[in-house]
């Protein structure tokens, strides 16, 4: 059986994590020595860790190039947070 320290990063996968969830498309962010960090898309974007030597239920499919890139252009781009403006408010001094 597949673990989750098994997946390429910058793969997508399309998993499910056991008998009565749903399907899920996931890829590596990064990996430690124990764990692995994941994205997950859809209905919105998570990210969590699993351990790596922890078994992935089902491995459904790895998207191929071609795929992946439908995905992202649907979607703009894979990762949301890079689109987002980050700015500070300033308190008014009184």
């Amino acid at each position: 059986m597949l673990t989750y320290g098994e997946l390429k990063q910058g793969a997508y996968y399309l998993i499910q994590t056991d008998a009565e969830s749903d399907i899920e498309l996931v890829t590596v962010l990064m990996g430690t020595r124990e764990t692995v960090l994941l994205r997950s898309y859809l209905p919105s974007t998570e990210d969590f860790f699993r351990f790596g030597a922890e078994a992935i239920y089902k491995l459904i499919e790895e998207l191929d190039a071609e795929t992946a890139g439908k995905f992202e252009s649907l979607y703009g781009q894979a990762d949301p947070e890079a689109e987002e403006e980050l700015f500070e408010y300033e308190d008014d001094e009184e």
